[in-house]
């Protein structure tokens, strides 16, 4: 059995978009306006402090060294898009964001709305490396896309930054983010190639023991990572899978029916 996330086209309540307001608002405006990260992110012309992040994991396990084709999941407002585009800049990588929210992705890459719970999302991924023109905001004409045919595993890289909208509620939360990643892992079974990598970011809670041994099982090397980057008050972690194994179904990587 799968998540039931993605059959069930489930829009969980917490994904929509939060306002910050009063006291809170205040101090959270002031605890980013002295962050080292987003002054940095200033300077080097990045979206978001989040770039850092993808930056620190890169280098340490070279995730774009064979990479071009890849999407990037949570991608708004594009940082670690912006990544993928510097590291990739000697290929002709092709390289897709896919958000809730729209807006301008980078220059020469292509942006896909959509809910990764949702089965459509992860059909319009599969139809872009396909060839197939979608609804995409994109800098290049749709008349400039040639329909070809694929691989029917055709991803290299698959960079998941996700996050549902907190609540406060720790358990709430892991369970939000764990439906993320699995739909992530979904994605991953379906269009990354053998010897392909995912990375996702999650929040540390109950489950992490069964996320980690459903990453193992899909990929020869898994890893654990807090970014430098990331706030010393926060739960995200990332996980790291290098190397796909082939030939897997999804009851396998799901043994335990769910995350």
């Amino acid at each position: 059995m799968v998540s039931h996330c993605i059959y069930n086209n489930a829009i969980r309540p917490f994904l929509q978009v939060r306002y910050k307001s009063g006291k809170s608002s205040t101090l959270w405006l002031a605890r980013k306006s002295k962050d080292i990260y987003t002054q940095q992110s200033k300077t080097d012309f990045y979206r978001s402090r989040a770039a850092y992040k993808l930056i620190e994991i890169d280098q340490k396990y070279r995730l774009f060294k064979k990479a071009i084709n890849i999407v990037d999941l949570g991608s708004a407002p594009g940082a670690w898009t912006q990544v993928a585009v510097e590291r990739t800049k000697n290929v002709k990588a092709d390289i897709l964001g896919v958000d809730l929210l729209r807006y301008a992705p980078p220059v020469g890459t292509t942006l896909i709305q959509g809910d990764m719970l949702k089965q459509s999302t992860h059909d319009k991924i599969r139809d872009h490396f396909a060839g197939v023109s979608e609804e995409i905001a994109t800098h290049e004409s749709a008349e400039s896309k040639k329909v070809s045919s694929v691989p029917s595993h055709p991803v290299d890289l698959i960079i998941s930054d996700m996050m549902a909208n907190t609540s406060g509620m720790k358990d709430a939360d892991h369970f939000a983010s764990m439906d993320l990643c699995s739909g992530a892992i979904i994605l991953a079974h379906n269009l990354l190639r053998p010897g392909g990598s995912l990375v996702m970011k999650y929040f540390s809670g109950k489950q992490d023991k069964l996320l980690k041994e459903s990453m193992e099982i899909m990929f020869k090397r898994v890893h654990l990572m807090v970014p430098k980057a990331s706030r010393d008050e926060s739960r995200e972690l990332y996980i790291i899978g290098l190397n796909k194994h082939p030939n897997l179904t999804l009851d396998e990587i799901f043994p335990h029916g769910t995350i």
